[in-house]
């Protein structure tokens, strides 16, 4: 019975029933444990006995690469070598490096299961600072010592970062010894208690002046029409970036007068109902004047732009408002507390910063309050809208 990759790949990692052994040819099998476990075996006759050595696991070796390593070994024992020697005198050049590691973590896993901007956090921090490091060492040979030296330096350089970094490599690590492409990392034995400080949990609020004063930073700025309707845009509605930045013009319904993000772009995973209120209509009406379907493009005119170009835009604007640093999400929790002060409802808000509602409201209560919505976005854009005024009168 001949082994196929489609057939590893539904038995891997599953409750298994079947056959304990699956042959191949030229002596390749596989070894199957009842939990979904795969082991490549070279089976082989030396000095008259019948023999097994395990060449590697599934799927830390594709299935590919198991039969071109049987093939080498199947050369050597025609040329009177035993296999046993061969296998145990490249073992170490065969051990996944911490390269290899993050590269099967970033294929397999983060390319695969997480959303774009978790994609682009993890491969501008521990994969942009990491691969590299250690070059011809063995993941699993690299010590303590080793790990709490490079993060010594990261400190140095910066305290956030270096937990930061600390923490996704442990991930990354762990999630490929479950899988059984590493044995075991040192940097397991290290706690992110050890290493550097926690991220501050953020806590700007602009006042309505200084929201008037990024507005205007905004409109005088010489950044493209799209990061301008962008960034204003989401602070009259305290959406999340890619909520915005990634829509297009389908989500508005006109007819309903609702904007939908869908659930596949939600962070909660679940569809996300606002209200198209008046103030909005006039930047909405413009970010549809663009070619094609997508409200805010990047210099291609085709795709919606990047959250590192809008991130960009949004840093010189920092700059020009000059009143101390601040963040798009900034704006979501300003949102909230402007609004709580002129007394609109907490489950109101939770829904315009797109919230699931706890409790039994959550399981039974699927109401958008999209009209109280709408008079509190009306209300949160006039505040605004009037300092706009003041400053400019």
């Amino acid at each position: 019975m001949a082994i196929s990759d489609t057939k590893l790949r539904a038995i891997y990692g599953k409750p298994y029933s079947g056959p304990t052994e699956i042959t191949d040819s030229d002596g390749l099998s596989v070894r199957i444990t009842p939990r979904g476990v795969i082991n490549f075996q070279y089976r082989f006759r030396w000095e008259g006995k019948q023999l097994r050595l395990g060449i590697g696991k599934y799927p830390a070796i594709a299935l590919k690469d198991a039969r071109n390593k049987v093939s080498d070994l199947k050369e050597s024992l025609d040329r009177g070598i035993d296999p046993r020697v061969v296998v145990e005198s490249s073992s170490t050049k065969s051990k996944p490096s911490l390269d290899d590691c993050l590269e099967y973590w970033r294929s397999s896993y983060v390319d695969v299961n997480l959303r774009e901007k978790t994609q682009a956090l993890y491969k501008s921090t521990v994969i942009k600072h990491m691969v590299g490091l250690f070059p011809g060492l063995p993941a699993d040979e690299i010590s303590v010592k080793k790990w709490m030296d490079f993060f010594a330096e990261q400190e140095k350089l910066n305290q956030r970062r270096a937990r930061q970094l600390l923490v996704q490599v442990r991930s990354a690590v762990a999630w490929c010894i479950r899988r059984q492409f590493l044995s075991d990392c040192a940097v397991l034995k290290i706690q992110p208690k050890d290493i550097g400080t926690k991220p501050a949990v953020g806590e700007t609020t602009l006042s309505y002046n200084q929201l008037a004063k990024v507005w205007l930073a905004i409109e005088r700025s010489r950044g493209s029409t799209s990061n301008k309707l962008l960034h204003q845009m989401l602070m009259l509605y305290g959406a999340r970036n890619s909520e915005l930045r990634l829509s297009v013009k389908k989500d508005f319904d006109r007819e309903e007068g609702t904007w939908i993000v869908p659930a596949e772009r939600s962070k909660t995973n679940r569809i996300i109902r606002r209200p198209i209120f008046n103030n909005i209509i006039p930047l909405l009406d413009k970010a549809a004047m663009t070619y094609g379907d997508v409200l805010f493009p990047g210099p291609d005119l085709v795709t919606s732009m990047t959250i590192s170009g809008a991130n960009r835009y949004l840093g010189r604007i920092v700059k020009q408002a000059n009143f101390g640093d601040f963040t798009a999400h900034d704006f979501r929790r300003t949102l909230a507390t402007r609004l709580s002060e002129e007394g609109v409802a907490p489950h109101v808000i939770e829904k315009m910063l797109g919230h699931e509602l706890g409790g039994v409201l959550a399981v039974y209560n699927k109401h958008d309050w999209l009209a109280e919505q709408k008079e509190a976005y009306d209300l949160y854009a006039e505040k605004v809208f009037w300092h706009i005024k003041k400053i400019v009168d």
